[in-house]
């Protein structure tokens, strides 16, 4: 029995097979425009051929940065709640982020795991709808937005603006 390994392309794949230096294929993946439309179409071409995808790992690692934010709230069940999840990641989408989503179920040890342990790890920052009574601690430079307190009511503002603000807001404290 044959057991098939398949091998994951690298930048240096992509350079080789283009003729081009790594930094050319850098400068084209990150869509620098001082790049002349010939080199482009050859590390395009061997990008498509060789199915070469980016290694986020190591993008995180270079920048800081996962492109993921995480949104904790209390239950998703709640169509507030589903729909601002929804929204936050239309919004993020925008900005090219994922979303984590943690449900707390209002409970403090939850939302304090949401705001110290995702922060910390896994997430460029953390929305949050903080139900319990939960302090931040200032142990991360992950930035915190908090969307609301307690129960949303009809003076909530629309999830579409919360959502977009403060998604635009968490990024830009990112910069």
């Amino acid at each position: 029995m044959t057991i098939g390994v398949s091998m994951v392309a690298t930048m240096r794949d992509v350079a080789e097979r283009a003729g081009v230096s790594l930094k050319t294929v850098s400068n084209v993946i990150n869509d620098y425009p001082h790049i002349t439309p010939a080199t482009r179409a050859k590390v395009e071409a061997a990008i498509t051929a060789l199915d070469y995808r980016p290694n986020i790992t190591a993008r995180a690692l270079r920048s800081g940065r996962v492109g993921v934010v995480a949104l904790a709230v209390p239950d998703l069940r709640s169509p507030f709640f589903a729909a601002l999840a929804a929204a936050v990641g239309r919004a993020a989408k925008r900005h090219d982020h994922a979303v984590l989503i943690e449900q707390t179920d209002g409970d403090a040890g939850s939302e304090r795991v949401a705001l110290d342990g995702l922060r910390n790890r896994l997430v460029d920052g953390v929305l949050v709808w903080q139900t319990a009574a939960t302090t931040r601690s200032a142990g991360s430079s992950r930035p915190v937005v908090l969307l609301g307190a307690g129960r949303p009511d009809a003076t909530a503002p629309p999830v579409e603006i919360l959502a977009r603000d403060g998604v635009d807001l968490l990024l830009a404290r990112l910069r």
